[in-house]
């Protein structure tokens, strides 16, 4: 193994810098090998990534898992399959984001950025980090609220969330905290649905659609319990990994592009000032945010069998991450493309890979962009005196990109 590769996304150095770090290097290097705390290959050219990667499903294997670690095949169900069981399963996650649902969760939206403005506008001080008192507990508890959790317990869930990504991507070797906190997650919706399963039972019904908004609460939990995939319903294990994958997926990536994109507007107060004066610029910023500032730098497949990418044999079963932050900034796709900037052309724009693509495209790509965009109408409205008062702290762990500390004052 190589001690010292030319690359090492664990580096502190690294990891503080996030895209403008993974951007400089993919365009030195479209392929390369790290060895170090894990060995895989890195692929960071636009067009590998966009045109081969997310869409060769024979090829790319995402049923082995999306981070450095073989996924337990046990494990390989709900979410994480590939085509064509995939697309059935795709088929009922999808019902929950169908736009009556997000009419439902806009105003859900709304009513939470109200109240957390409002508990902000009521701090004595006028100063604190926004990411704990907007950012997180907006994106947790209406992921709750979405799934059918209670939403009391938003933070329980953040922390087991967080726990596991940060093992899985970070963590060479499996620990036992770390599958205890799994199960406790586990066991957590696994109680959910049994008391969802009993209101059935006592009714007297079988599982089926028409009790979601009924008998049942319309939530992910009651849709993934009474819907059925290949003419069959779902089984506890596949019900309680789709839920783990909106939890994990949806959660950390939604309030990681909030704070990135509030700390890009606010180091340049010019920019504030434009969204404020030109709110109709926001979902430009929201989508120049996720180029700029992908939540997630990068995810994995595995190769199936030998292939060949950029002229080397990658062979089979190797782990191969895509690297997201440089596709980002491939600048024959977009100008300048290390320069935050609101005036690029949202269809250009649009041709990111933030939400991956293909028969993986991010479910939830409605409901973030919406989500955002809400938030963002209401922040200049409410707040129109945001500013920084201080460098923000990166989150924890090479993969995700994040502020878990944005330093904030508003009057």
């Amino acid at each position: 193994m190589n001690n010292h590769p030319e690359f090492d996304p664990y580096d502190p150095q690294t990891v503080v810098a996030g895209p403008s770090a993974w951007g400089a290097f993919g365009r030195r290097q479209p392929l390369y090998r790290y060895r170090g705390r894990f060995d895989f290959h890195i692929a960071s050219d636009y067009r590998d990534i966009r045109d081969n990667i997310l869409q060769d499903n024979d090829t790319w294997l995402y049923s082995k898992g999306t981070s450095p670690k073989m996924l337990d095949p046990r494990l390989a169900c709900g979410m994480m399959t590939d085509p064509p069981h995939h697309n059935g399963i795709r088929i009922i996650v999808q019902r929950g984001f169908a736009p009556r649902q997000l009419e439902r969760i806009a105003v859900e939206i709304d009513q939470l950025a109200e109240e957390l403005i409002a508990d902000m506008e009521a701090m004595a001080d006028k100063s604190g980090n926004f990411f704990k008192l907007f950012a997180m507990p907006l994106a947790a508890r209406l992921m709750c609220r979405m799934l059918g959790a209670p939403e009391e317990n938003y933070l329980q869930y953040k922390q087991w969330a967080d726990e596991f990504m940060f093992d899985v991507f970070n963590n060479v070797n499996d620990s036992a905290e770390a599958a205890e906190k799994g199960q406790l997650m586990a066991g957590s919706l696994a109680g959910l649905i049994a008391e969802r399963r009993k209101i059935l039972d006592d009714a007297g019904v079988e599982p089926s659609l028409a009790q979601v908004g009924t008998l049942l609460p319309d939530d992910f939990i009651s849709r993934f319990i009474c819907d059925t995939v290949d003419g069959r319903h779902l089984t506890e294990w596949e019900i309680i990994s789709l839920l783990l994958s909106i939890i994990n997926g949806g959660n950390e990536t939604t309030m990681n592009l909030i704070c990135n994109l509030l700390w890009r507007l606010l180091e340049r107060p010019v920019l504030w000032e434009q969204l404020k004066a030109d709110p109709a610029l926001i979902p430009a910023a929201v989508e120049e945010s996720l180029r700029f500032d992908p939540p997630v730098l990068g995810m994995f497949r595995t190769t199936a069998r030998a292939t060949e990418l950029r002229g080397e044999t990658i062979p089979e079963g190797r782990k191969v991450l895509y690297n997201i932050a440089a596709a980002n900034r491939d600048p024959t796709i977009w100008d300048n493309p290390d320069d935050f900037r609101l005036d690029r052309d949202m269809a250009s724009l649009r041709k990111h890979v933030s939400f991956s693509g293909g028969s993986h495209l991010c479910l939830g790509i409605h409901l973030a962009r919406m989500e955002v965009r809400q938030v963002f109408e209401k922040l200049v409205a409410r707040l129109p005196n945001l500013r920084l008062t201080g460098q923000p702290t990166r989150a924890a762990g090479f993969n995700f990109w994040g502020q878990e500390n944005l330093p904030v004052a508003w009057d």
